[in-house]
């Protein structure tokens, strides 16, 4: 009789090891962050951090393959009618230029000059300026795909912070990863009443730990199934069954837009990488262009030419690209206004991804668990061999 009673036990103690192998299997996609153990082969590290770059590069290309074409977005970019989100860039620079050039070259001429004709001064300089800056966002529009890389955004920002990626897909896939967690209960008191049977009728001291390799393998394996499978609506009778990331396609599109467009593809992101590595020798030859264009309309300007020294000019227009170099991509600055007014990120990925066909879509989420996926479910079956041996040993040791 107390054999019996125990033996009731095993439907619920195999619940308890599939929702402990899935579990475990989710929690070692993410974590550790960094290898823990003695490297190679003894130790472990999370499967996405440890393939962070790689699958930043399969996100990377998911976005601009697929959700945001740069050229496209700018072929009916207006930059005359965008320059009006650069009034206060221009008007600080323009201040700046006065400040520093005007008083430091034009000296007593400057000094001598009332307010009303600093006034004008000011508003020639501030109309130059725009034009400038115009122009330069023109050219950038132009040739944005040669200064605005969105790969190396994406990677340099896995780079910096690698537990980023591992987030964004916790968050995008976070519906799933709760029902790989409580599946593993429902499959395994499931699989557990088989597992009852089969103890009852053929109580041998292997049976427990053969099944329990089965519900950890079965379990984890079922739970990746039903996430992803099918891909498309199945009707099946009056039932009509669908893979659950796949019936989510809107709100994940709504919640990896905004991931993507705040976490990665944000502005700062965007603009301090437009003045690194070749993108930055494309936007600088841009900028210089331009404001050779500028310091040779000022010197042809009567006015400026008798505030300013004809030797002076070369400094000044040394200065000129100095400041500009260091204050475009600050917060506020010109780039920065660029990439954040120019570009609607975050509605250009959910109009995108909600429109994705189901194999594209798939993409978003299925890359981490392919990499390494059999481990994960090996690593499930042999937690859930070793409890069926607990089991054995703890609940009917005294009859072997």
């Amino acid at each position: 009789m107390t054999i019996d009673w125990l033996a009731l036990l095993i439907p619920p103690i195999s619940a308890f090891i599939g929702w402990l192998t899935n579990v475990v299997a989710v929690q070692m996609m993410f974590y550790p962050v960094d290898f823990f153990g003695i490297k190679p082969f003894l130790g472990w590290q999370g499967i996405i951090p440890a393939n962070a770059r790689k699958l930043a590069q399969t996100s990377t290309e998911l976005i601009t393959e697929k959700l945001i074409n740069l050229k496209s977005l700018f072929e009916n970019f207006d930059a005359d009618d965008f320059s009006s989100n650069l009034d206060s860039a221009i008007d600080e620079l323009t201040g700046q230029i006065l400040e520093e050039s005007a008083a430091k070259y034009g000296g007593a001429m400057w000094d001598h000059l009332d307010e009303p004709q600093r006034l004008i001064v000011r508003g020639v300089l501030r109309a130059e300026v725009k034009l400038v800056a115009i122009n330069i966002i023109r050219d950038m529009g132009e040739r944005i795909e040669d200064i605005l890389d969105l790969t190396d955004v994406v990677v340099d920002a896995a780079h910096r912070d690698r537990a980023l990626i591992g987030q964004m897909f916790q968050r995008v896939g976070n519906v799933e990863f709760k029902f790989i967690k409580r599946s593993g209960a429902y499959f395994g008191f499931a699989f557990g009443i088989i597992q009852l049977g089969a103890w009852l009728l053929y109580p041998k001291w292997w049976v427990l730990p053969a099944f329990g390799f089965f519900v950890g393998y079965a379990t984890n394996w079922l739970a990746l199934k039903l996430i992803f499978e099918p891909a498309k609506p199945l009707k099946i009778g009056p039932f009509v069954v669908q893979g659950m990331f796949h019936k989510r396609q809107q709100e994940v599109a709504a919640s990896f837009a905004s991931l993507v467009s705040t976490d990665i593809l944000n502005p700062d992101n965007m603009a301090n990488r437009m003045v690194e590595g070749e993108t930055g020798k494309v936007l600088f030859e841009i900028v210089d262009r331009r404001v050779d264009e500028l310091i040779d309309k000022f010197r042809a300007n009567p006015l400026s030419a008798s505030l300013v020294p004809t030797e002076q000019w070369p400094e000044i227009r040394k200065e000129i690209l100095e400041r500009m170099r260091k204050e475009m991509p600050l917060p506020g600055g010109f780039l920065h206004t660029f990439a954040e007014n120019s570009i609607d990120v975050h509605g250009e990925l959910f109009e995108r991804m909600s429109a994705l066909d189901s194999e594209s879509f798939e993409a978003v989420l299925r890359p981490p668990f392919q990499e390494d996926e059999w481990k994960l479910i090996v690593a499930g079956a042999i937690l859930g061999c070793g409890a069926g041996v607990l089991q054995v040993v703890y609940l009917f040791g005294d009859s072997f």
